[in-house]
C-alpha cells in the first residue's frame, strides 16, 4: 500500500502537480452548497495520514469552503500543503496526471474524463465514499462491486453506526480529548475564542442548522423557561430567520441578546477542529447535515438533527430509519419531527426533564459506534481485502 518511496514536503511550501510525491490517494470533492462534503472529504484526508501515514492528494472545486473549516487555507492558491495533505483545486481543463492506486469518489462525484482513463491504465481502484444512512438497503449495498461499462473497478462505501456499514470518521485521540475537556478545560476554551462564559447554573444548548421557520417558537420555549438557558448560535443559515424576526438585533459574531429567562450568543463559524469542544460544552446540541450529526452523535450529548431537505421528501424516510437505529425517547423524537417540518416547537420542556436519561442513552449510542471502528480504518481494511483480487483480475 505504501511501498514506494516519497519525501514529504514541509508543512506550507507550495509546488506545482508534477512536483507532488506519487500519492497513495486521490479524493475528489464537489462542494454542493454546503460544507458536509468538504467537511468529510478533509476530515477523512487527515485520517488516513494521521492514522495510517498514507499521502493524500485531495481535489476541491472550491477552496472557499475549505477555508471556512480549516482557516489556514489559502484559496487564492491552486495548489498547497495543509497539514500534510496536498489539497489542488479541482478546475477544468483537469491536467494529465497519474492517478494514485486508490481513488476516491465522494458522493457520487463524476471523476474527470481523462483521469479516469488513466486510471484504467494502471487498474488503479476506486472507491465510491456514499452518504451516511441508517436504512436498511444500506446494509445490502456496502461493499459491493458497482460494475462499470469501462471495467473500472468501483466499490460502494457507506458510512453508518450499525455493525455492517463503515462506521464514522474520528480521530485516534478523541475519546482521551472529549473526557480530559473538564470544566476548567471549558472555560479556558471559551476565554481562548472570546466567547461569552455560560453562567453555572445555566442549560447550555448549541444551535446550529440550515433556514428554519421553527427557531422562533423554540426561542419562545426557551425564553419562558423558568430556569435561564444560554444558546450558542454560529453563524449560519439559521441566522437569517432570526435576522426577519428580530429587525432589531444586530446578529454578528460576538453579539448577544437576552429573550426572557434565555440568553442568545452569536459566535463565529468555528473550524472544524474547535466544532467538537462547543458540542462537549452543551447539554443538548442542534446540528444539521451529516458531517456536524457525526460529530453530535460522538460527543455523547442529545441532539436534534436538521436533516438536509430533498425535493422527492427522501430525507422523512432517512430521519426515521436514524431514529429507529438509535432508539430515540419519543419525546426527542417529537422534537426532531417538529423541528424538520418547521412546525412550532412545543414539546421542549419535556425534552429539558428528560435530559438526564437522554444523556445517558447518547452515551450507550457512543460507545456502541466507537466499537465499529473508526471509518479510515475499516476503508483501509475494505481495500486491503480486494486489492489482491483487483490484481488478479488486471491479469486475467
Amino acid at each position: 500500500m505504501n511501498s514506494y518511496e516519497t519525501t514529504l514536503i514541509p508543512s506550507r511550501t507550495f509546488y506545482t502537480v508534477n512536483q507532488i510525491p506519487h500519492p497513495d490517494f486521490d479524493i475528489f470533492c464537489t462542494v454542493i452548497d454546503n460544507y458536509g462534503d468538504i467537511a468529510t472529504c478533509w476530515r477523512l484526508a487527515l485520517q488516513l495520514n494521521q492514522r495510517h501515514g498514507m499521502h493524500v492528494r485531495l481535489w476541491v472545486d472550491d477552496l472557499s469552503a475549505l477555508k471556512h473549516l480549516y482557516p489556514e487555507t489559502n484559496e487564492h492558491l491552486a495548489e498547497q500543503q495543509l497539514n500534510q495533505i496536498y489539497v489542488c483545486l479541482w478546475s477544468m481543463p483537469f491536467p494529465n496526471i497519474i492517478p494514485a492506486p486508490l481513488v476516491i469518489e465522494a458522493f457520487a462525484c463524476e471523476l474527470p474524463a481523462n483521469y479516469r482513463q488513466a486510471m484504467l491504465k494502471q487498474a488503479s481502484l476506486c472507491i465510491n465514499l456514499d452518504y451516511f444512512s441508517c436504512e436498511d438497503w444500506v446494509l445490502g449495498c456496502h461493499g459491493l462491486r458497482s460494475f462499470q461499462s469501462d471495467g473500472l473497478h468501483k466499490y460502494f462505501f457507506f458510512p453508518g453506526i450499525v455493525s455492517g456499514t463503515g462506521g464514522v470518521l474520528y480521530e485516534t485521540d478523541y475519546e482521551q480529548q472529549r473526557l480530559a475537556f473538564t470544566l476548567n478545560e471549558q472555560l479556558e476554551w471559551f476565554e481562548r475564542w472570546q466567547l461569552p462564559r455560560a453562567h453555572a447554573s445555566s442549560l447550555r444548548m448549541s444551535l446550529f442548522g440550515y433556514e428554519n421557520k421553527a427557531v422562533i417558537s423554540l426561542l419562545e420555549q426557551v425564553a419562558d423557561y423558568p430556569l435561564p438557558i444560554e444558546l450558542y448560535c454560529p453563524m449560519s443559515k439559521l441566522c437569517h430567520e432570526l435576522s426577519r424576526h428580530f429587525d432589531q438585533w444586530q446578529i454578528i459574531a460576538g453579539n448577544s441578546y437576552q429573550l426572557g429567562n434565555a440568553i442568545i450568543h452569536f459566535i463565529p463559524f468555528l473550524p472544524q477542529s474547535e466544532y467538537d469542544r462547543l458540542l462537549w460544552s452543551c447539554d443538548l446540541n442542534f446540528v444539521r447535515g451529516e458531517e456536524s450529526l457525526i460529530r453530535g452523535l460522538l460527543s455523547a450529548k442529545p441532539l436534534v438533527w436538521h436533516i438536509y431537505p430533498t425535493e422527492d421528501q427522501a430525507h422523512w424516510m432517512k430521519l426515521d430509519a436514524f431514529m429507529q437505529t438509535t432508539a430515540m425517547h419519543p419525546v426527542l423524537a417529537d422534537l426532531n419531527r417538529s423541528w424538520n417540518a418547521q412546525q412550532p416547537i412545543v414539546n421542549l420542556r419535556e425534552v429539558i426533564a428528560l435530559l438526564l436519561s437522554l444523556t445517558s442513552q447518547a452515551q450507550h449510542i457512543q460507545q456502541r459506534i466507537i466499537k465499529l471502528g473508526d471509518l479510515s480504518s475499516n476503508l483501509i481494511q475494505f481495500i486491503n481485502s480486494k486489492t489482491a483480487p483487483n490484481q488478479q483480475n488486471t491479469h486475467q
